[in-house]
């Protein structure tokens, strides 16, 4: 059979755009993000992740031209070799400081954050433990970790408790959550989680895409938010959603970043960073932490949201 054959039969995107309902890959024209251009008619955006519209912030259009003059487009090449500038590395530091911990690894994107950290460090013979609605980049780093996968119901403690009480203490063991579901929009229990890894020996890490910028006292997590760094072994962040940019970074104790840094596929084998897009996103952190005035705003507006899609039933 012809390994083609599935592609040739797949027909739901076509009859999805024959009958005019086709939703996804819209090409804008323009727009701040806030405003967008499609089919020369201006349409008002309510599905960014431009949660604090620093995406046309002067300082953060400033701060990638002021970089693309100075470093140019990019470095081609690994940040194993070629590819590491001195702002990757002091990005890095910025970011480790900003989440409370010793050490900050910046990858190309935040899918291959997840991928290929969770690959990394946990490896045939260690078990992973999942919320079910964890994000796809985790379940992805899962399998190639090659672990063995136990997933517990959303946010349910007293599953995650019972599936850790029955693992034996001599094997590795994982924990994964999403600080903020992308999906559902809630919180992990993370004061709850956090308790419950230490009591089994297991090790976790946090997800914070959607919290970085949004929660925490500047802005700087889910595990800041519940006053719980200390308890968290690894912080994942995004520069694609409050940062404005693209990329994802890896956060945790000096020699276990180290360790990633040294054997993560994803991280190794793939070009650095473009420096404009550092640049970028160091501007972005610097506003995060600098007006909080934005994630206030951003309450308020999810606040009113919320109350007008509940009142329309």
């Amino acid at each position: 059979m012809d390994i083609f054959q599935k592609c040739y039969d797949y027909s739901e995107a076509r009859i999805a755009k024959e009958q005019g309902y086709y939703p996804y890959f819209i090409p804008f024209s323009g727009g701040d993000d806030t405003v967008m251009v499609y089919q020369g008619s201006a349409k008002i955006m309510i599905g960014s992740n431009n949660y604090l519209g620093l995406t046309h912030h002067p300082k953060v259009l400033e701060a990638a031209q002021k970089a693309l003059l100075e470093y140019g487009t990019g470095r081609t090449g690994s940040r194993f070799l070629n590819g590491t500038l001195d702002i990757h590395e002091e990005f890095e530091r910025e970011l480790a400081e900003f989440t409370g911990k010793q050490a900050a690894l910046i990858f190309a994107t935040g899918f291959m954050t997840n991928m290929g950290t969770i690959s990394t460090v946990v490896g045939k013979d260690d078990v992973i433990i999942l919320d079910k609605l964890d994000h796809a980049s985790i379940i992805e780093g899962c399998s190639l970790s090659r672990a063995k996968i136990l997933r517990y119901k959303h946010n349910n403690i007293k599953e995650l408790k019972s599936i850790l009480e029955g693992l034996p203490e001599k094997i590795g063991k994982l924990v994964v959550v999403d600080g903020v579901f992308s999906m559902e929009g809630d919180i992990a229990r993370l004061p709850e989680i956090c308790k419950i890894v230490k009591k089994y020996g297991a090790r976790l890490m946090v997800d914070d895409a959607h919290s970085m910028g949004v929660l925490g006292p500047e802005g700087n997590g889910t595990a800041a938010h519940f006053g719980v760094t200390d308890q968290v072994d690894l912080i994942m962040g995004t520069f694609s959603k409050s940062f404005a940019a693209v990329g994802g970074f890896i956060a945790g104790d000096t020699e276990v970043v180290e360790y990633i840094k040294h054997n993560s596929r994803s991280m190794i084998f793939t070009a650095s960073l473009p420096p404009s897009v550092v640049a970028s996103a160091r501007a972005a952190l610097k506003i995060i932490k600098s007006e909080p005035q934005r994630r206030e705003r951003l309450w308020e507006i999810g606040n009113y949201m919320r109350q007008k899609y509940q009142a329309m039933g």
